[in-house]
């Protein structure tokens, strides 16, 4: 496996860990835990932070225009900003 198999690969795994915490919150509470010291809103706020570091070296190892993932996060959050009311 090179470099790029191997980023995209724990990019994706880390995904899963936020979609997990996501879950858990959902099921159970943001601060309660199960098998961790840490609550669920701690945990995915861990998961949160693995993920932004993934999605550097993605655009690192990748070979992305780093301003580039910025602006369309900046895009993504104009539109929320319009269509949602979570901002």
């Amino acid at each position: 496996m090179d470099i790029k198999e191997e980023t995209l690969v724990i990019l994706m795994e880390e995904c899963g860990e936020v979609i997990q915490e996501c879950s858990k919150i959902l099921r159970f509470g943001a601060l309660s835990s199960w098998q961790s010291k840490l609550s669920h809103q701690e945990q995915l706020h861990k998961e949160l932070g693995d993920l932004l570091c993934m999605i550097r070296l993605t655009e690192k190892n990748l070979e992305m225009e780093l301003n580039k993932t910025q602006e369309y996060s900046n895009d993504k959050y104009l539109k929320l900003k319009k269509f949602s009311s979570i901002v």
